[in-house]
């Protein structure tokens, strides 16, 4: 199979899976009211001195990030579950990489949206200028959702057919994320107080290898997983 066919093969993939998260609006509904819920009672706490609101603020923002990441992680997983569909992918002649491929980009489109919701939240209820770097905060939020989406589409299928699967999901995944999280914060601290230089650099550096090693090992190991 050529690359043209694999690429046809992942293009068409991503647009189902895509038209499946548009018509899951109790999804998405409860993806948003998450993350908007934890922006808004962060923003209730008004005795926080100014010197300490850009690192407690990156913290939550990315609190909020994850909390409301693994109800979409967790509702696409159940979905595949219920509907049959990874049943149903297997007898298809698709690769197990272009699967996790597709997967893994509705996954972070997913989290992307969420992001463009959640930051102007925190710039307009804290003030901050995270928008200030425009570049900077979509590098950081990019690497971020592919990391997290990585890491949530290999969970998924490690779960898949399991009993207490939410359960189980949320031991593996959040773990794994701690990392991430860590470094999410960090490089938004350091962008509202408009420090991009070497140590911001090297945050950003450890979100890339993160989203590469966990896209890389999904691409790699996808295929055992389903079979699993």
């Amino acid at each position: 199979m050529n690359i043209f066919q694999h690429a046809e093969q992942l293009a068409w993939l991503i647009h189902k899976d895509l038209v499946i998260e548009r018509r899951a609006k109790l999804a998405w509904t409860s993806m948003l009211l998450m993350g908007v819920m934890v922006a808004i009672v962060f923003s209730m706490q008004t005795a926080v001195p100014r010197q300490y609101l850009p690192g407690i603020a990156a913290t939550i923002l990315w609190l909020a990030i994850l909390s409301a990441g693994m109800v979409a992680i967790d509702r696409a997983a159940i979905a595949e579950q219920q509907d049959g569909c990874w049943e149903a992918l297997k007898l298809y002649p698709i690769s197990a990489s272009t699967v996790f491929l597709a997967k893994m980009t509705v996954n972070s489109i997913a989290l992307l949206v969420l992001q463009c919701v959640l930051v102007p939240l925190f710039v307009i209820l804290t003030d901050l200028p995270l928008l200030r770097h425009f570049g900077a905060m979509l590098l950081v939020s990019t690497l971020g959702s592919v990391g997290m989406a990585a890491v949530g589409t290999i969970a998924s299928a490690l779960t898949h057919g399991l009993r207490q699967r939410g359960t189980v999901l949320a031991l593996l995944v959040l773990p794994l994320l701690v990392p991430l999280m860590l470094a999410g914060s960090e490089a938004t601290r350091l962008l509202a107080i408009d420090d991009l230089g070497e140590t911001w650099r090297l945050w950003v550096q450890f979100l890339a290898v993160f989203a590469v090693v966990f896209s890389t090992l999904g691409f790699v190991l996808f295929g055992c997983l389903m079979e699993d």
